[in-house]
């Protein structure tokens, strides 16, 4: 489902410390999950931070071979085939992950449902003739659509639907869950500063060298290949999501990829939602329910979960920009709202909000 724009800009700095070998940025880029995953690390020797990557981008090849929608041999796509008939055995991580998934859900009263699929088929984001579904079909799929039917299970890591016509796409959080992953594994191997950005959707931890923060810029919702404003990210995730990246115009209306599953039309009205948690895989959830939800309910589910953050775009009817950020969107990310002034955005800082009563997302 989705997804989005962040213009990572990377410094590469060499410092000598005597007789030692220099710290240097090691990046590596490489095709993943319908994007350009670029992993860049800080290390001094060389070997070992390609080493570390390597091993990074196999744990993303084996979630995408898993949690693919569109591979018949996934672990998702059996579900889909079996789930329908009785509950399925599946791993432990999918039963983590679908769990994930539900408490999204559940915080964003259903903006955010892995069980979106029979809705994303139906619109043709993908296909050439852009013939729009009628009320009838959307009605027809939205019966087969809803979180609250898909049934997990702790105890037995077991799986099932309650309507055999539901599916489950992991789209719209997987990406996000490998970046975390792939930090995982880094780390694991005694890297201590790195940044793993898949497409946009980025998760960066420790400094640079010469150390300073990572450095990204954030995409402009309606100027392409512009940056909206350059953000200081250290030790978090920051995902972007749009209604640019994938969208289709008919009869002077846009139409996202985006779907709202509790109506079983396309988003509207929200140009683009940036969100920064502790976790890719709560920020990528986020970052869709969000949009879907638009600014206030958006900033408001936001403001209710411990260390999250985001920013909100709409357009106006005057096709004018708002940027709603929350409390601390602005100054987590050492962003100069006078940067964002200067394009013509209105920007609106909310106030500080009570302490967040919800806890921890993921598990």
């Amino acid at each position: 489902m989705k997804r989005i724009g962040a213009v990572v800009c990377l410094l590469y700095v060499f410092l000598c410390w005597g007789c030692t070998q220099a710290p240097q940025v090691v990046a590596v880029a490489r095709p993943i999950m319908g994007t350009i995953v670029e992993i860049s690390v800080a290390a001094q020797d060389e070997d070992a931070a390609f080493h570390a990557i390597k091993a990074a981008f196999s744990e993303m090849e084996r979630i995408e071979r898993e949690m693919s929608f569109f591979r018949e041999e996934s672990e998702l796509s059996r579900l889909n085939r079996l789930a329908g008939r009785g509950p399925v055995q599946v791993s432990q991580e999918l039963v983590a992950l679908l769990r994930t998934s539900l408490r999204i859900s559940r915080l964003t009263q259903g903006a955010f449902d892995v069980t979106v699929a029979p809705l994303l088929r139906l619109w043709p984001i993908y296909r050439a003739e852009k013939i729009l579904p009628t009320d009838d079909r959307i009605r027809e799929a939205l019966s087969h659509v809803g979180y609250r039917k898909l049934m997990v299970s702790e105890h037995d890591h077991t799986v099932a639907f309650a309507d055999p016509g539901m599916a489950v796409d992991l789209g719209g959080i997987a990406k996000g869950y490998a970046i975390d992953r792939a930090v995982s594994v880094l780390k694991g191997l005694g890297v201590k500063a790195a940044l793993v950005n898949a497409g946009g959707d980025l998760y960066a931890y420790g400094r640079k060298p010469n150390g300073d923060p990572w450095t990204i810029g954030i995409r402009h919702p309606r100027q392409k290949d512009g940056v909206l404003a350059a953000a200081k990210v250290q030790d978090m995730a920051i995902v972007t999501s749009g209604d640019y990246e994938r969208f289709f115009i008919k009869d002077g209306k846009r139409y996202s990829h985006i779907i709202d599953p509790r109506s079983g039309f396309t988003a509207q009205k929200t140009a683009s939602v940036t969100v920064t948690a502790p976790q890719a895989v709560v920020a990528d959830g986020l970052a869709t329910g969000v949009l879907v939800l638009g600014a206030e309910k958006g900033l408001s589910v936001v403001e209710s979960i411990p260390g999250v953050e985001a920013a909100v775009i709409t357009e106006g009817p005057s096709g004018g920009l708002e940027m709603r950020v929350s409390a601390n969107f602005l100054k987590n990310l050492e962003i100069d709202p006078a940067s964002i002034r200067r394009q013509g955005i209105r920007l609106v800082e909310r106030p500080g909000a009570a302490p967040p009563a919800s806890g921890p997302v993921s598990e």
